[in-house]
This record gives C-alpha cells, structure tokens and sequence, in this order.
C-alpha cells in the first residue's frame, strides 16, 4: 500500500511527481521545500527521525536529523521544522497518518484531516484539494502529494536524540 514507515528510523522523503523524482523534501531556514539531493547539505536537511506521532502514537512525526529536537511541522499552511514546545497544539500540528498514496504513501495531517503534505513550486505546504490556496489546485494533487518515504540520504554519524530510538 506504501504506507508502512519504520519509527525509530532515518527517513527521507522523495518527491514521486512525474519529472520531479530528484527531489526531496529537506528544510532550509525552517521551511521546508524541495531540492536536488546534490550537497551534503541537502541531504543532511533532508533526513530526518520517524517517530511514533507526537499527538498520536499510530502516526508520524518527523524529527530533523541536524536539529534534535525540531519536528516538521504546519503553521499557517507552511510546513516547517520548529523546536516542540510541548504543546498539544504542536504535538497536533507535527502529527501525519500515513494514507496509501500514488503508488506510495501520502501523509495526512493528524489536526487538520483532508489535509496533506504536498510540494507545489519547490515550497511544501499543508494542502486540501479544492481548498482557497494556489497550492490547493486539483491538478496533480494525489501526485503531489504522494512521497517515496525510503533510507535517508544522511546516516553518517547517526545517532538518535532520544535513547530510546537506538541507531540501527
């Protein structure tokens, strides 16, 4: 089905777009966007820690690999890496339920149901078919929004932030 994402694992998250499968979601100055894999530095941005959700254990949350402590996160439609501040709030808004997607998984937001984790022009947004924004377009929506969730492009020096995560 392509939605099963080992917890406790290092993660990258390839774009599955037609055309654009070079790419992947990494953060840059706490946006997430996505990129060519083609420094260290982006793929170091673009691996993080799948953890059990922070709002709900059966989901996701994304934990970055260079910055322990900070989660991909929606704030204001924006999916960002934020440092959890303990909140239900955060936990809500750094929470996604894997969802079989194109041919791979699609990641629902937990807080905001019907809404997904899609890139549109290289930036990375919570997303609703149909919805207000311009990234909301129906075109190539399940496409867009359908990830290749696979072995991380950072594992170098890998070492998980929480002990109870141990480094396989």
């Amino acid at each position: 089905s392509g939605t099963e994402v080992g917890r406790g694992e290092l993660v990258s998250l390839r774009v599955t777009t037609p055309g654009f499968t070079d790419r992947y979601l990494r953060h840059q100055d706490s946006l997430a966007r996505t990129d060519v894999a083609n420094s260290d530095q982006v793929r170091l941005d673009g691996t993080f820690w799948a953890r059990p959700g922070l709002a709900n254990s059966s989901c996701l949350s994304f934990e970055s690999r260079n910055f322990p402590g900070q989660y991909l996160r929606h704030l204001s439609s924006r999916i960002r890496i934020d440092t959890n501040d303990g909140s239900a709030a955060f936990g809500g808004n750094a929470t996604f339920c894997a969802r079989s997607g194109l041919g791979a998984t699609a990641l629902e937001s937990f807080d905001t149901p019907g809404s997904f984790i899609r890139h549109f022009n290289e930036n990375v947004y919570l997303a609703r078919s149909g919805g207000p924004n311009p990234w909301d377009t129906g075109n190539s929506f399940a496409a867009d929004t359908t990830w290749a969730v696979g072995v991380a492009l950072w594992r170098s020096g890998a070492v998980p932030s929480m002990a109870m995560f141990p480094a396989r």
